[in-house]
Protein backbone atom coordinates (compact mmCIF):
# COMPACT_ATOMS: atom_id res chain seq x y z
CA UNK A 1 0.00 0.00 0.00
CA UNK A 2 1.52 3.38 -1.02
CA UNK A 3 1.18 6.51 1.39
CA UNK A 4 0.63 9.22 -0.66
CA UNK A 5 2.28 12.32 0.82
CA UNK A 6 1.74 16.32 -0.79
CA UNK A 7 4.64 18.12 -1.89
CA UNK A 8 3.94 20.60 0.65
CA UNK A 9 3.84 17.96 3.43
CA UNK A 10 6.76 16.12 1.63
CA UNK A 11 9.10 19.38 1.93
CA UNK A 12 7.93 19.88 5.88
CA UNK A 13 9.00 16.65 6.49
CA UNK A 14 12.37 17.07 5.11
CA UNK A 15 12.95 20.00 6.92
CA UNK A 16 12.08 18.53 10.24
CA UNK A 17 14.05 15.32 9.69
CA UNK A 18 17.11 17.69 8.63
CA UNK A 19 17.03 19.60 11.78
CA UNK A 20 16.51 16.69 13.45
CA UNK A 21 19.65 15.25 11.94
CA UNK A 22 21.51 18.80 12.77
CA UNK A 23 20.82 18.21 15.92
CA UNK A 24 22.00 15.12 16.38
CA UNK A 25 25.03 15.70 15.05
CA UNK A 26 25.93 18.54 16.71
CA UNK A 27 27.33 17.13 20.06
CA UNK A 28 29.19 14.30 17.63
CA UNK A 29 30.75 17.43 15.51
CA UNK A 30 31.87 19.05 18.69
CA UNK A 31 33.38 16.25 19.30
CA UNK A 32 35.03 15.79 16.46
CA UNK A 33 36.41 18.86 16.61
CA UNK A 34 38.21 18.76 20.05
CA UNK A 35 39.24 15.26 18.58
CA UNK A 36 41.05 17.04 15.72
CA UNK A 37 42.17 20.31 17.06
CA UNK A 38 45.59 20.31 17.96
CA UNK A 39 47.21 23.27 19.65
CA UNK A 40 51.02 24.05 19.59
CA UNK A 41 53.27 26.99 21.03
CA UNK A 42 56.67 28.40 20.71
CA UNK A 43 58.14 31.15 21.93
CA UNK A 44 57.27 34.38 19.61
CA UNK A 45 61.34 36.13 19.88
CA UNK A 46 64.66 35.39 21.93
CA UNK A 47 64.70 38.50 22.10
CA UNK A 48 64.97 39.07 26.57
CA UNK A 49 63.74 41.68 28.35
CA UNK A 50 65.55 42.52 31.37
CA UNK A 51 63.06 42.10 33.72
CA UNK A 52 61.83 38.36 31.66
CA UNK A 53 62.12 36.50 35.04
CA UNK A 54 59.01 38.89 36.67
CA UNK A 55 57.07 37.69 33.18
CA UNK A 56 55.90 35.45 30.31
CA UNK A 57 57.66 35.42 27.06
CA UNK A 58 55.75 36.34 23.92
CA UNK A 59 54.22 33.52 22.31
CA UNK A 60 52.57 31.94 19.13
CA UNK A 61 49.68 29.82 19.42
CA UNK A 62 48.83 27.71 16.41
CA UNK A 63 46.22 25.83 15.74
CA UNK A 64 46.21 22.43 12.91
CA UNK A 65 43.52 20.07 12.19
CA UNK A 66 45.15 16.79 12.38
CA UNK A 67 42.33 15.30 10.29
CA UNK A 68 43.09 17.48 7.00
CA UNK A 69 46.77 18.50 8.26
CA UNK A 70 46.25 22.26 8.00
CA UNK A 71 46.95 25.17 10.20
CA UNK A 72 43.69 26.79 10.93
CA UNK A 73 44.52 30.11 12.56
CA UNK A 74 47.56 31.63 14.39
CA UNK A 75 47.32 33.92 17.20
CA UNK A 76 49.84 36.53 18.86
CA UNK A 77 50.23 35.57 22.44
CA UNK A 78 51.32 38.82 24.42
CA UNK A 79 53.81 38.38 27.49
CA UNK A 80 52.27 39.15 31.23
CA UNK A 81 53.88 39.58 34.23
CA UNK A 82 53.46 37.13 37.20
CA UNK A 83 51.38 37.66 39.84
CA UNK A 84 52.89 37.35 42.60
CA UNK A 85 56.04 39.73 42.43
CA UNK A 86 56.54 40.38 46.19
CA UNK A 87 56.97 36.53 47.16
CA UNK A 88 60.46 36.81 46.53
CA UNK A 89 61.74 40.38 46.19
CA UNK A 90 65.35 39.21 46.14
CA UNK A 91 64.91 37.70 42.76
CA UNK A 92 63.10 40.19 41.57
CA UNK A 93 65.83 42.55 40.72
CA UNK A 94 67.72 40.14 38.17
CA UNK A 95 68.46 41.91 35.46
CA UNK A 96 69.73 40.31 31.50
CA UNK A 97 72.01 41.61 29.78
CA UNK A 98 71.77 39.20 26.84
CA UNK A 99 75.08 38.26 26.66
CA UNK A 100 76.74 34.70 27.26
CA UNK A 101 78.00 33.63 30.81
CA UNK A 102 79.39 31.13 32.24
CA UNK A 103 76.80 29.97 35.27
CA UNK A 104 78.26 27.04 37.80
CA UNK A 105 76.05 24.13 38.04
CA UNK A 106 76.46 20.92 40.32
CA UNK A 107 79.65 19.41 39.44
CA UNK A 108 80.54 21.79 36.06
CA UNK A 109 80.85 24.78 34.66
CA UNK A 110 78.53 25.92 31.49
CA UNK A 111 78.96 28.55 29.01
CA UNK A 112 75.22 29.67 28.55
CA UNK A 113 73.31 32.33 26.91
CA UNK A 114 70.27 34.24 28.25
CA UNK A 115 67.54 32.18 26.57
CA UNK A 116 63.83 31.54 27.43
CA UNK A 117 62.27 28.01 26.25
CA UNK A 118 58.70 26.64 26.40
CA UNK A 119 59.18 23.18 28.81
CA UNK A 120 55.03 22.04 28.46
CA UNK A 121 52.00 23.25 27.46
CA UNK A 122 49.21 21.60 29.60
CA UNK A 123 45.35 21.10 29.22
CA UNK A 124 44.08 21.72 32.74
CA UNK A 125 41.07 21.16 34.32
CA UNK A 126 39.01 24.34 33.76
CA UNK A 127 39.58 24.29 30.08
CA UNK A 128 42.67 26.34 29.92
CA UNK A 129 46.31 25.45 28.64
CA UNK A 130 49.15 26.16 30.65
CA UNK A 131 52.26 27.45 29.28
CA UNK A 132 55.48 26.61 31.46
CA UNK A 133 58.45 28.70 29.95
CA UNK A 134 61.88 28.71 31.63
CA UNK A 135 64.68 31.54 31.07
CA UNK A 136 68.17 30.62 32.42
CA UNK A 137 70.23 33.69 33.58
CA UNK A 138 73.98 33.93 34.98
CA UNK A 139 71.73 34.39 38.75
CA UNK A 140 69.43 31.25 38.14
CA UNK A 141 66.72 30.07 36.25
CA UNK A 142 63.19 31.13 36.75
CA UNK A 143 60.28 28.91 36.03
CA UNK A 144 56.48 30.37 34.95
CA UNK A 145 53.21 29.29 34.32
CA UNK A 146 51.08 31.11 32.25
CA UNK A 147 47.45 30.07 31.60
CA UNK A 148 45.73 30.62 28.35
CA UNK A 149 42.76 30.24 26.78
CA UNK A 150 42.77 28.63 23.70
CA UNK A 151 39.63 29.87 21.84
CA UNK A 152 40.75 33.03 22.23
CA UNK A 153 44.59 33.18 22.64
CA UNK A 154 44.12 35.67 25.96
CA UNK A 155 46.51 35.30 28.51
CA UNK A 156 44.77 34.82 31.49
CA UNK A 157 47.09 35.16 34.18
CA UNK A 158 50.69 34.33 34.92
CA UNK A 159 52.46 32.40 38.34
CA UNK A 160 56.30 32.51 39.02
CA UNK A 161 57.04 28.66 40.52
CA UNK A 162 59.69 29.09 43.19
CA UNK A 163 60.54 26.41 45.87
CA UNK A 164 62.89 23.76 43.95
CA UNK A 165 65.87 22.49 45.32
CA UNK A 166 68.54 24.69 43.30
CA UNK A 167 68.53 27.70 41.37
CA UNK A 168 69.51 26.00 38.99
CA UNK A 169 66.17 23.72 38.76
CA UNK A 170 63.27 24.35 36.18
CA UNK A 171 60.21 22.64 35.27
CA UNK A 172 60.56 21.01 32.54
CA UNK A 173 57.07 19.36 32.06
CA UNK A 174 53.60 19.37 33.79
CA UNK A 175 50.48 17.85 33.70
CA UNK A 176 46.89 18.08 35.40
CA UNK A 177 45.08 14.75 36.64
CA UNK A 178 41.57 14.37 36.62
CA UNK A 179 41.69 15.46 40.30
CA UNK A 180 43.23 18.31 39.85
CA UNK A 181 46.42 17.44 41.21
CA UNK A 182 49.15 18.53 39.23
CA UNK A 183 52.53 17.07 38.58
CA UNK A 184 55.32 18.00 37.36
CA UNK A 185 59.41 16.60 36.07
CA UNK A 186 61.76 19.15 38.34
CA UNK A 187 65.72 18.99 36.71
CA UNK A 188 68.06 19.95 39.03
CA UNK A 189 70.12 21.18 36.19
CA UNK A 190 68.57 23.52 33.50
CA UNK A 191 66.89 20.22 31.62
CA UNK A 192 69.97 18.03 32.30
CA UNK A 193 69.64 14.54 34.80
CA UNK A 194 69.10 13.82 37.56
CA UNK A 195 65.15 14.47 37.42
CA UNK A 196 62.45 14.38 40.22
CA UNK A 197 58.67 13.90 40.12
CA UNK A 198 57.26 16.68 42.03
CA UNK A 199 53.98 18.62 43.13
CA UNK A 200 52.90 22.06 41.81
CA UNK A 201 50.50 24.36 43.46
CA UNK A 202 49.80 27.11 40.71
CA UNK A 203 47.56 29.28 42.94
CA UNK A 204 51.04 29.66 45.53
CA UNK A 205 53.47 29.87 42.95
CA UNK A 206 55.25 26.34 44.85
CA UNK A 207 57.07 23.21 44.42
CA UNK A 208 56.41 20.21 46.34
CA UNK A 209 57.33 16.91 47.33
CA UNK A 210 54.02 16.41 46.98
CA UNK A 211 54.67 13.47 49.37
CA UNK A 212 50.19 12.20 49.76
CA UNK A 213 50.56 11.25 46.02
CA UNK A 214 53.49 8.61 46.84
CA UNK A 215 55.34 9.43 43.33
CA UNK A 216 57.69 7.39 42.30
CA UNK A 217 61.57 7.79 41.97
CA UNK A 218 63.33 8.59 38.80
CA UNK A 219 66.89 6.44 37.56
CA UNK A 220 69.34 9.54 38.23
CA UNK A 221 71.09 8.65 34.78
CA UNK A 222 67.72 8.80 32.37
CA UNK A 223 66.02 12.15 30.82
CA UNK A 224 62.42 12.21 31.78
CA UNK A 225 59.81 14.52 29.91
CA UNK A 226 56.80 15.35 27.71
CA UNK A 227 53.99 13.97 30.69
CA UNK A 228 50.28 13.51 29.56
CA UNK A 229 47.01 12.61 30.55
CA UNK A 230 45.41 9.65 28.97
CA UNK A 231 41.87 8.90 29.04
CA UNK A 232 42.35 5.80 31.29
CA UNK A 233 43.72 8.52 33.81
CA UNK A 234 47.06 7.23 33.45
CA UNK A 235 49.94 9.41 32.47
CA UNK A 236 52.47 8.92 29.59
CA UNK A 237 55.40 10.55 29.07
CA UNK A 238 59.11 9.71 27.23
CA UNK A 239 62.48 8.88 28.51
CA UNK A 240 65.75 8.29 27.14
CA UNK A 241 68.96 6.93 28.60
CA UNK A 242 73.16 6.95 27.53
CA UNK A 243 72.04 4.33 25.11
CA UNK A 244 70.20 7.21 22.88
CA UNK A 245 66.60 4.66 22.95
CA UNK A 246 63.84 7.09 23.32
CA UNK A 247 61.17 5.04 25.22
CA UNK A 248 56.51 5.47 25.83
CA UNK A 249 56.80 5.12 29.56
CA UNK A 250 53.59 5.25 32.29
CA UNK A 251 52.71 6.33 35.97
CA UNK A 252 49.91 4.88 37.00
CA UNK A 253 49.01 6.51 40.26
CA UNK A 254 46.30 3.16 40.88
CA UNK A 255 49.03 0.90 41.09
CA UNK A 256 51.71 0.88 43.32
CA UNK A 257 54.92 -1.04 44.37
CA UNK A 258 53.89 -3.60 47.50
CA UNK A 259 57.17 -2.37 49.57
CA UNK A 260 57.51 1.45 48.98
CA UNK A 261 53.68 2.13 48.33
CA UNK A 262 54.75 4.21 45.43
CA UNK A 263 53.46 4.30 42.40
CA UNK A 264 55.32 2.43 39.53
CA UNK A 265 56.83 4.04 36.36
CA UNK A 266 56.71 1.54 33.59
CA UNK A 267 58.01 1.41 30.25
CA UNK A 268 55.13 1.07 27.21
CA UNK A 269 57.18 0.86 24.06
CA UNK A 270 60.12 1.56 22.61
CA UNK A 271 59.56 3.97 19.64
CA UNK A 272 61.17 4.02 16.30
CA UNK A 273 60.80 5.79 12.97
CA UNK A 274 60.94 3.33 9.51
CA UNK A 275 62.27 0.72 11.94
CA UNK A 276 65.18 2.57 13.62
CA UNK A 277 65.64 3.58 17.05
CA UNK A 278 65.04 7.69 16.82
CA UNK A 279 68.25 9.77 16.72
CA UNK A 280 66.88 12.17 18.97
CA UNK A 281 64.25 12.84 22.02
CA UNK A 282 60.87 13.72 21.63
CA UNK A 283 59.74 17.28 22.10
CA UNK A 284 56.48 17.00 22.95
CA UNK A 285 53.70 14.31 23.29
CA UNK A 286 49.91 14.90 23.46
CA UNK A 287 46.75 12.16 23.60
CA UNK A 288 43.43 13.56 21.77
CA UNK A 289 39.82 13.14 23.33
CA UNK A 290 39.74 9.11 21.56
CA UNK A 291 42.73 8.10 22.73
CA UNK A 292 45.28 8.57 19.92
CA UNK A 293 49.00 9.60 20.54
CA UNK A 294 50.62 12.32 18.86
CA UNK A 295 54.87 13.06 19.27
CA UNK A 296 56.20 16.39 18.43
CA UNK A 297 59.60 15.52 17.10
CA UNK A 298 62.76 16.34 14.98
CA UNK A 299 64.02 12.24 14.37
CA UNK A 300 66.63 13.53 11.56
CA UNK A 301 67.80 16.84 12.95
CA UNK A 302 66.49 18.20 9.49
CA UNK A 303 66.09 21.77 11.31
CA UNK A 304 62.17 22.06 11.13
CA UNK A 305 59.43 20.05 13.91
CA UNK A 306 57.25 17.42 12.94
CA UNK A 307 53.90 16.06 14.30
CA UNK A 308 53.87 12.13 14.31
CA UNK A 309 51.15 9.46 15.17
CA UNK A 310 52.01 7.00 17.57
CA UNK A 311 51.61 3.61 17.18
CA UNK A 312 51.32 2.46 21.06
CA UNK A 313 51.36 -1.19 20.75
CA UNK A 314 54.45 -1.19 17.81
CA UNK A 315 56.09 1.83 18.95
CA UNK A 316 56.42 3.37 15.40
CA UNK A 317 55.75 6.67 15.06
CA UNK A 318 54.24 8.05 11.61
CA UNK A 319 54.73 11.67 9.74
CA UNK A 320 51.48 13.49 9.80
CA UNK A 321 52.80 17.26 9.02
CA UNK A 322 55.91 19.62 9.42
CA UNK A 323 54.67 21.93 12.51
CA UNK A 324 57.50 23.87 13.40
CA UNK A 325 56.43 24.65 17.44
CA UNK A 326 57.99 23.88 20.84
CA UNK A 327 55.05 22.06 22.47
CA UNK A 328 51.86 20.31 21.74
CA UNK A 329 48.60 19.84 23.57
CA UNK A 330 44.54 19.05 22.88
CA UNK A 331 42.35 21.37 25.29
CA UNK A 332 39.49 19.85 27.30
CA UNK A 333 36.44 20.01 26.05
Amino acid sequence: MYIRIRRRRFGQLVLSGAATAVLANLPRRAYAQSESQLYGVQVAKQEVATDAPNKTPDTVFVVADTVTGKETSRINVPSRQVSNLQTDTKLDSVQIDNTDASRRVPGKSVLTRTRERITSLTPLTDGTLAVVSVINTPRGNFTRVAQINPKTGENLGATRISGFETNSSTLESLVATKDNNLIGIASFSDGLPPFKLIGIDLKGGKANNAERLALPTLFPNRRYSNLVLGRDNVIYGTSIGSEGSVVLIKIDLNDRAAITGRAKVTTVVELQLDGKDLENDILGLAISPGGQIYALANPTSKGTNSLFRVDEKSGAIRFVRDFQVDKIAFAIA
